[in-house]
C-alpha cells in the first residue's frame, strides 16, 4: 500500500512561523518591496493542496490506497489531479530555498537548526508517529462494515508495506535539504554568499533545470511508477520519479538568490512570456499523457521531459501570475498565508470525515465535490485562526507576576 500526498516577510523559517502557523522565511533584500506575492502564492498553493487531495477521492481511476473513495465519480477529476500534481510541491520547495540561506546566514548553523528543530523537525516526527496512522486508518474504515479497532490498525501500521508519512513527508524532506544545505554551508562558505550584484539566468541554467530533473524521473521510473511512494529506512517517504525535481527546485530556488532574482534591480522573468510558456506546455502535456502511455523506454523518456519542461514552465509562470496580480497585503490574503502552514497540517483531519460523511450518499458528483473542498478549505481556515492559533498565542502569554509584599 501506498499513500500519495500532494500538499512575511521577514525571517520565518522555511514554512513555519515563530507562532506555528507556517510563514515562509522572507528576508528583507535591499531596495525591493516586501513579497507579498510569494507569501499568496504559497497559501494558493495550499488551498490547491486541500481541492486536489479532495478530488482524488471522485476520481474515474482512484489509486486503490486512497483514503476516501466516493461512490460518484468523473474522469474531470483524474485530470485536474494529473495537472496539478506537477508542480505543487517544486513551487514549494523553490520558495522554501529562497528563502533558507539568509536564515542560515544570518543565524548560524546553531540558530538556525534551533528553529528549525521546533518548526520543521519535531512536527514531522509527531506527525509521522501520531497523526499518519489516524489518517491511513481512514482506509479499513471507509471500507470495511466492521473494521478494526485503531489500535490494532496502529500496531501493524508500522510495517513496511503500509507505513507513510501521509502528508508530513514534505516536513522530512524538506528537513534532509537543510541537512544539505547546511553541510555545503559549513564546508564552502564562500559559495553560500549572495553576490553584490545580480545575474540573470542563462539559456543553459534552464537547459540544466529541464534536463537533470527528467533524466533523474526517467531513471526512477523505469524500476518504479510514475506514482510510487517508498520509505528510506522510515526516515524519509519520497516518490522516486520526483525526488530530483524537488532537489533541483529546492537548489534552484538557493541559486536564485544568491544571484538576486526577484529582486527590484535582478533578473524578473516576464509575464507574457511565461505565462505563454505554461499553456503551450500543459496543452502538450495534457495531450502527451492522454495519448500515449509510459510502458516503453522511448514514451518513459518522452514523459520525463513533458513532464519536466511544464513543471518548469507552471513554477514560473505562477511566480508571474501572483507577481503581478496579486502581490497584495489585504487582510484575507495575510491571514491566509499566517495560517497555510497549520492548513496544511491539520487538513485531513477535516476533509476525510467530510468526505466519509458523503460517500455513499446519491448526490451529483460535482455538488459533493464542491461542497465538500469548500467546506474543507473554510474549516481548516476557522480552526488554524480561531482555535489552534488563540491556543497557542495563550499559551506563550507569561501569567502576570504577582509583586511581593515587604514587610
Amino acid at each position: 500500500m501506498q499513500i500519495i500526498v500532494l500538499y512575511d516577510n521577514t525571517e520565518r523559517g522555511a514554512f513555519m512561523s515563530n507562532d506555528f502557523q507556517g510563514q515562509l522565511p522572507q528576508p528583507r533584500a535591499e531596495n525591493t518591496d516586501r513579497m507579498y506575492y510569494l507569501d499568496n502564492l504559497r497559501a494558493f498553493v495550499i488551498v490547491m493542496v486541500v481541492i486536489m487531495h479532495t478530488s482524488i477521492g471522485y476520481m474515474a481511476k482512484p489509486p486503490e490506497w486512497w483514503y476516501v473513495i466516493d461512490i460518484k465519480n468523473n474522469v474531470l477529476f483524474d485530470l485536474l489531479v494529473m495537472v496539478v500534481d506537477v508542480f505543487i510541491m517544486p513551487i514549494m520547495f523553490f520558495v522554501a530555498g529562497y528563502f533558507a540561506l539568509p536564515v542560515l546566514i544570518k543565524k548560524g548553523t546553531a540558530g538556525f537548526w534551533h528553529s528549525k528543530f521546533s518548526r520543521i523537525v519535531v512536527p514531522w516526527v509527531v506527525g509521522v508517529l501520531f497523526f499518519a496512522p489516524l489518517i491511513t486508518y481512514s482506509i479499513p474504515f471507509s471500507r470495511m462494515a466492521t473494521p478494526p479497532s485503531y489500535m490494532s490498525f496502529w500496531a501493524v501500521f508500522f510495517q513496511p508495506a503500509i507505513f507513510n508519512h501521509a502528508q508530513y513527508w514534505f516536513l522530512g524532506v524538506l528537513a534532509w535539504f537543510f541537512v544539505l544545505l547546511t553541510a555545503v554551508y559549513h564546508f564552502s562558505p564562500s559559495s553560500c554568499q549572495r553576490k553584490t550584484s545580480p545575474s540573470s539566468p542563462s539559456i543553459g541554467t534552464f537547459l540544466f533545470i529541464s534536463l537533470v530533473p527528467a533524466i533523474a524521473y526517467f531513471i526512477a521510473n523505469l524500476y518504479f511508477q510514475s506514482d510510487d511512494w517508498a520509505s528510506v529506512a522510515y526516515v524519509a517517504h519520497i516518490q522516486p520519479t520526483r525526488i530530483g525535481f524537488y532537489l533541483c527546485y529546492f537548489g534552484l530556488g538557493v541559486h536564485a538568490w544568491r544571484n538576486l532574482w526577484l529582486t527590484k534591480d535582478g533578473y524578473n522573468p516576464e509575464f507574457g512570456r511565461w505565462f505563454f510558456a505554461s499553456v503551450v506546455m500543459l496543452t502538450i502535456f495534457i495531450a502527451y499523457r492522454i495519448t500515449f502511455s509510459d510502458t516503453t523506454p522511448l514514451f518513459k523518456a518522452g514523459h520525463a521531459l513533458v513532464h519536466s519542461c511544464f513543471n518548469l514552465a507552471a513554477t514560473f509562470g505562477f511566480i508571474v501570475l501572483f507577481r503581478d496580480f496579486f502581490n497584495s497585503g489585504a487582510y484575507l490574503w495575510r491571514r491566509f498565508s499566517a495560517n497555510s502552514y497549520t492548513i496544511y497540517y491539520i487538513h485531513h483531519f477535516i476533509l476525510l470525515p467530510m468526505a466519509y460523511l458523503v460517500q455513499k450518499i446519491e448526490a451529483p458528483v460535482w455538488i459533493k465535490f464542491i461542497s465538500v473542498s469548500t467546506l474543507a478549505v473554510v474549516f481548516c481556515y476557522l480552526v488554524s485562526e480561531y482555535i489552534i492559533g488563540r491556543v497557542i498565542e495563550m499559551s506563550r502569554k507569561k501569567p502576570a507576576q504577582i509583586p511581593e509584599h515587604s514587610s
